[in-house]
């Protein structure tokens, strides 16, 4: 633009500023007091939603109380401050003790770096300034050399930029695998993990820890370090710059003021360290819950309980929420002390500094036009001089508080590496220099006056003396809860040995090396069918390697030989999910038949399979010379056992020798004799009646349950080879295009703009208008100053420092402001994309859909938890970081075409297309790599998780090394295509950085050259270089403001890029979410619900095909009626389809073809109609909560009392509660499990009841629930087979008793006479038959 458009813009003189100062004195004024109006309001109500609003789920208040207590505490003393950070200290010394020479390296290298970059930025600085003053004189030639120097400066300075961003991640990956191996070194450590979950309980959640804290540790700790480096190069290069033209005293000063503000910014620091760690502790409990739903998903889709679940998840995710308020608050608040002191009222004090001199130093400028450009040069590179000290000094000065937040994650990970060691230490080792309790080594078991208490305290077994001989079985029964797997676990070592002496083979605590253990709850590990068979082995460990030709073999042997036919040898599969409990308690057999130990323990790990297959298995296991240790409620055993162990469930047991000449011959050390025995002791008296009867006959003798006559009814046709088996479509979705993924998003996130998200966005944009404008206040501002100081009007100047505060002041709100309102918007937008995903996913069993019946695998609860939270946070970023850019864009293109006309303009928007062109043409996949990332990431937590779920099963198989190494893959291929990204990043992030931040400021010089030779006047007048200097100050200011909001848009590109991986992962997820609830796929499904009506009192199967989501046919064409009163039993060998048929009749799997009649499931219709159909899964279930919500699960305690009010025909004055629970105990009398009211503290206890209840409790608590319920049909699908067979027969009789049809899945003869039809299953090709059961 011609000069005289400048001039009349600096021409209005003191009217011009006196009205913009009055005008920025009024706003800034505004919004000072409205930030402290708004912060006294949102404190008061902070602090009152923070007493009031902690709550953790049941007993949290209790537990807020307490940490408040400790956070009180913590506070007082120096002492306790500086223990606040020793965990980190502890952390940092294992880091550097074990970074190995490539950390060295990499340290080193990073010092390196960061030293060029300051050198290069300390040169630039000159050179800009040298630009400066060749602009000013219009010297054409020493402008272009000057400017070329620029461009490879800034070359240099984005590759150090970028390398120093390379290195800062390499050190974190570093850092991640030292601490997790660490972690895994303890924690895979002679059961720690099993100790940890199970046992110990002072480390909830360890996985969240490991997989979640310290790669947040690491990054955070790597990226202090860089900026910390970065920082001390800075300060020391720039104080010997200062000193060396300038007096000392500038840095006493900065120093004087630095430390007075990082004083008083700590005095009003709040605990961040002990926000984050309570943060990432309901991060945790919130995924456990994701994970939980995860691993149970068909029990509970059985249940019906997704209301439940769902209740406890928002719970867990409002109290998250809450508490991330509470967090984003404090760091608003405090955002505004810190910036206002360090970083606005900074830059004031550093612009006082940077005058001075130039007003009475040596700086002062001679009267001539070259002094005057040498001083305008010296000028430039002094102001970043001291801009740069000061900034450097200012991030040491908060690195306490980045430190104290690092210190929140420092002390959850110390905690599970202390806590690690401690459990991981051979118990046996250290008890073997006592006095009495110890483990020693021989050839036989025994224990001597053992004592086995649970880890709650409660006494199982009293004195314990037996012996177990090599070549002898002992067969362990008694009630459920009376410690018998408890035996298994002190001999394990799981559990400590509180008293006596254990003798046992084999040398460590763990039973894998001459005791093998078969688990009740069937384990398989991800992997290959042959690593199930070795397991723990791995292929290296193996002495010799199993072949083709032995697989085979030791299938054949439990009637497995067809898997080698289905799966192919090198197949990694999850067998979990694949195979049928019945099967997977086969291939456990298939691995003692490989392993061949001298011992095996056999816990219940024969109860889903027939009695032939058992007594086979049996034979087989007494051929090979292995001595037994069975446990089991099925009396035919004892055939194969020569000692009875008989617990009585109150700490007294009794020992049963079989001999030839006394066959009951008893061995007793009970409990002391009372006037009438209790109820578990009647319990373990009928157990024992029933073996002494079955020890005096035969294995091969019949019961008379089993000598039974049916008569056929109905049988599956037969089919030609020809027959085309049905289609199951499975649930599978075509992928959107990008662009629809991200309409749909914001459709979710901001439906309109009037409500909170479209409030907070308009918010957002009023604030950045609000600081583009101050922005442009500073520029013009920067232009007087340089303009006051050529005149040495000093008055004028000192004038301007009361506007600078008053600037200062209005930044330091705007800018915490922004933040506050960014991260708000976040934590809204995960709050309302996870409602919208849940409302789905919890809806229809479409959890269970996702899981079972994809396409392809889904981790639901990765996406729910972690992605979602890092994608709303980087989407809220880029949001508000286009609103910037875009409100710049528009301020400083006017302000620019003021300055430069059209042709400024023309080459800022053609950089910007070109620009764009370039990065989108050199752009890596970023959205691929990172959605690949956080799949991997995902894996790595599952397994995790897994491992956590099946913790004991693993324990006792001695499988820790096994599941580290499989843990330990993962995470290498984590850790690499971790580094491969880093690699792209590195390559792209040298050129976006050039072409985004650096190159622009080259641009910049050009167009200041430009006007500097357009500019009209007499250069030779003071006024006329005052105007001049004041031009080519606000024009650099604008053009640069100008090319960074292009250079941020150009970055968003990279950004998107990024985010797009994490768009794509979640909105898969949501399109699945809507293909379970849709009318489409259900139609496409051959009708899901279609093929089903309802009954009241019939289930009906006409010509139903039972066919798996992978196409088998299980079932051709099954036509059954069950009438009330006509139980049917269903029978058939593992893998038949037994669980299948429940599965469609539940309406988890779709109905291929035929058509289904059924009642309506648990209160589908409302309380008052009644229960239709109950169903009670083979793998038991214990919900969250207290002892009554196990029984009444699904349903609240609010709806409970409704039932009980439906059912009696209460009134208003009833006191419901107390009905209820006189209810709820006769339901656990008839179950016998009303000793848990006084053992686990009444109705009201809260207890991890997976882990405190026994497999045989937790299957009679089950039934509990369909007693309660009791609805018109029973589905029991194998719930009953870790019972004893007395209190088997007496649920049974009860659900008769009460009205209930059952429908069995059962391999127990016993239960033959409960039933009145038989379906066989045949051979689970499709064949059945329908047959009557003859009383």
């Amino acid at each position: 633009m011609p000069s005289l458009q400048v001039l009349q813009l600096t021409e209005h003189g003191p009217k011009f500023l006196a009205s913009k100062r009055r005008s920025l004195l009024i706003a800034s004024g505004i919004l000072v007091a409205g930030g402290t109006a708004a912060y006294l309001q949102s404190r008061f109500t902070h602090k009152q939603a923070a007493s009031l609003g902690h709550c953790n789920g049941t007993g949290s208040a209790k537990e807020d109380f307490d940490d408040d207590k400790v956070n009180r505490n913590a506070s007082k003393g120096k002492k306790q401050k500086k223990n606040a950070l020793r965990s980190l200290q502890v952390l940092t010394a294992i880091l550097l003790s074990q970074i190995g020479r490539k950390g060295v390296r990499d340290l080193l290298g990073l010092v390196f770096i960061v030293v060029l970059r300051t050198a290069v930025s300390n040169r630039l600085a000159k050179v800009q300034g040298f630009l400066f003053r060749a602009a000013f004189l219009r010297r054409v030639p020493s402008f272009f050399r000057l400017i070329i120097e620029n461009v490879l400066l800034c070359f240099f300075l984005s590759t150090f930029q970028s390398t120093s961003k390379f290195i800062t991640g390499a050190l974190s990956l570093r850092f991640r695998k030292i601490l997790t191996k660490l972690v895994h070194t303890h924690y895979f450590e002679n059961m720690a993990y099993y100790k940890l979950s199970h046992v110990d309980g002072r480390v909830t959640n360890p996985e969240q820890r490991i997989a979640s804290d310290i790669p947040r540790f690491c990054n955070e700790l790597s990226e202090l370090v860089q900026d910390d480096l970065s920082a001390v190069a800075d300060a020391l290069l720039y104080t010997w710059r200062l000193c060396s033209y300038a007096s000392p005293k500038y840095v006493f000063w900065i120093l004087a003021y630095v430390l007075g503000a990082g004083v008083t910014i700590r005095n009003f620091t709040p605990a961040f360290g002990k926000l984050m760690s309570k943060e990432q502790q309901l991060e945790g409990e919130y995924r456990q819950l994701h994970s939980r739903l995860r691993s149970h998903a068909e029990s509970i889709a059985f249940y019906g309980g997704e209301a439940r679940e769902e209740y406890h998840i928002q719970q867990k995710f409002k109290n998250l929420i809450r508490h991330m308020s509470v967090v984003l608050h404090d760091h608003w608040w405090f955002g505004m002390i810190q910036d206002f002191l360090l970083k606005y009222l900074g830059a004031t004090v550093a612009v006082i500094l940077i005058i001075e001199p130039f007003f009475t130093g040596t700086l002062k400028p001679d009267s001539s036009t070259l002094g005057r450009a040498e001083m305008l040069s010296n000028l430039r590179y002094h102001t970043s001089v001291i801009i740069s000290l000061f900034q450097s000094l200012g991030t040491l000065s908060t690195s306490s508080r980045r430190l104290n937040r690092l210190s929140g994650y420092a002390d959850r990970i110390h905690e599970l590496v202390v806590i690690s060691r401690e459990l991981s230490r051979d118990v046996s080792s250290i008890q073997r220099n006592g006095s009495r309790n110890c483990v020693s080594e021989a050839n036989y078991i025994e224990f001597s006056g053992v004592k086995v208490v649970t880890p709650t305290n409660n006494v199982l077994v009293e004195d314990l003396t037996l012996r177990i001989e090599r070549g002898s079985n002992l067969l362990i029964t008694g009630p459920n809860g009376s410690g018998k797997s408890s035996l298994f676990r002190v001999l394990g070592g799981l559990w400590p040995l509180v008293s006596g002496h254990i003798v046992k083979p084999g040398v460590g605590s763990d039973l894998n090396k001459e005791i093998f253990y078969v688990p009740q709850r069937p384990y398989t590990a991800v992997g290959t069918l042959r690593d199930q068979l070795i397991y723990p082995l791995t292929a290296e460990q193996q002495a010799e390697p199993l072949t083709y030709s032995g697989m085979r073999e030791l299938l054949k042997n439990v009637d497995l030989e067809y898997l080698l036919d289905r799966y192919p040898p090198e197949q990694e599969v999850n067998w979990g999910d694949e195979l049928s409990l019945g099967e997977q308690q086969r291939l456990g057999m298939a691995r003692l038949f490989y392993h061949k130990p001298k011992f095996a323990i056999l816990d219940e790990c024969t109860s889903a399979v027939t009695t032939d297959m058992e007594e086979r298995f049996c034979s087989k296991v007494r051929a090979m010379g292995t001595s037994c240790i069975t446990i089991s409620h099925r009396p035919a055993l004892v055939a194969f056992h020569d000692v009875v162990l008989s617990l009585d469930g109150e700490g007294g047991w009794s020992v049963h020798y079989k001999r030839d000449d006394d066959p009951i011959a008893d061995v007793s050390n009970g409990s002391p004799v009372k006037s009438l025995e209790s109820k578990r002791q009647g319990d373990a008296m009928a157990v024992q009646r029933a073996f002494a009867t079955n020890r005096k006959g035969s294995t091969l003798t019949k019961s008379k349950s089993e000598l039974y006559l049916s008569e056929l009814l109905a049988s599956s046709p037969t089919v030609g080879d020809t027959t085309v088996v049905p289609f199951i479509p499975q649930l599978q979705v075509s992928s959107r295009i990008l662009p629809l993924r991200v309409a749909a998003m914001f459709k979710v996130l901001v439906p309109t703009v009037f409500d909170n998200q479209g409030a907070q966005l308009l918010a957002v944009a009023m604030l950045v208008v609000s600081r583009t404008w101050v922005s442009d206040r500073i520029a013009s501002l920067n232009g007087t100053t340089v303009k006051f100081v050529l005149q040495q009007d000093k008055a004028a100047f000192i004038r301007l420092i009361g506007v600078s505060v008053i600037q200062s002041a209005a930044s330091s709100f705007i800018a915490p402001s922004i933040r506050h309102l960014t991260a708000r918007l976040a934590l809204g937008w995960r709050i309302r994309l996870t409602r919208h995903l849940l409302e789905h996913y919890l809806k229809k069993n479409a959890f269970y859909k996702v899981f079972h019946l994809s396409s392809k695998s889904i981790d639901a609860d990765q996406r729910l938890t972690h992605d979602l939270e890092k994608l709303t946070t980087d989407l809220s970023g880029l949001v508000t970081g286009m609103v910037k850019p875009t409100v710049d864009i528009l301020w400083f293109t006017w302000r620019m075409q003021l300055l430069t006309g059209n042709r400024g303009v023309a080459i800022l928007y053609a950089y910007m297309l070109l620009g764009l062109g370039f990065l989108r043409k050199v752009a890596p996949d970023f959205g691929d790599l990172t959605s690949q990332e956080q799949q991997l990431d995902g894996t790595f937590r599952y397994m995790h998780e897994r491992l956590r779920t099946h913790a004991e099963s693993v324990a006792f198989f001695g499988g820790g090394a096994r599941e580290r190494a499989m843990i330990e893959s993962k995470f290498r291929k984590l850790l690499n295509h971790s580094m491969l990204l880093m690699r792209k990043k590195w390559l792209y992030g040298i050129l976006d950085d050039f072409v985004t931040k650096q190159l622009p400021h080259n641009v910049t010089w050009g167009l200041s050259l430009l006007y500097a030779l357009e500019h009209k006047g007499d250069r030779s007048l003071t006024s006329t270089q005052g105007e001049l200097a004041h031009a080519l100050r606000f024009l650099a200011s604008v053009v640069s403001q100008s090319f960074l909001a292009f250079g941020d848009i150009l970055e968003l590109h990279r950004k998107f890029l990024e985010l797009s991986g994490g768009i794509n992962r979640i909105f898969e997820l949501d399109e699945l979410l809507d293909a379970t609830q849709s009318d489409d796929f259900l139609a496409t499904s051959a009708s899901w619900e279609m093929g089903a009506d309802y009954s009241e009192n019939t289930i009906s199967f006409s010509n139903v095909d039972i066919i798996t989501p992978v196409q088998k046919m299980l079932a051709r064409r099954l036509t059954c009626d069950i009438e009330p009163g006509k139980s049917l039993l269903v029978t058939g060998p593992n893998g038949s389809g037994k669980s299948s048929v429940f599965r469609v009749l539940r309406g988890l799997w779709p109905i291929a073809k035929g058509k289904l009649l059924r009642p309506y499931q648990l209160y589908s219709r409302g309380i008052e109609f009644g229960c239709g159909v109950f169903y009670v899964p083979q793998r038991p279930y214990t919900c969250l909560g207290t002892l009554r919500d196990q029984i009444i699960y699904p349903l609240s305690q609010e709806e409970a009392k409704l039932k009980i009010l439906t059912t009696v025909g209460g009134q208003g004055t009833m006191d419901t509660t107390a009905v209820l629970d006189a209810q709820l105990k006769n339901v656990l009398e008839n179950v016998r499990l009303v000793y848990l009211l006084e053992r686990e503290g009444g109705w009201g206890a809260t207890q991890n009841w997976e882990d405190v209840l026994s497999l045989g409790e937790q299957q009679r608590l089950g039934m509990a629930r369909l007693f309660f319920h009791k609805p018109r049909f029973g589905i029991l699908d194998e719930c009953t087979n870790a019972t004893s067979v007395d209190v088997e027969e007496q649920l049974y009789q009860l659900a008769a008793d009460l009205g209930i049809t059952v429908v069995t899945s059962s391999q127990r003869p016993a239960l033959i006479p409960f039933h009145s039809l038989e379906l066989r299953l045949i051979d689970g090709e499709g064949n059945w038959e329908l047959r009557s059961i003859l009383q």
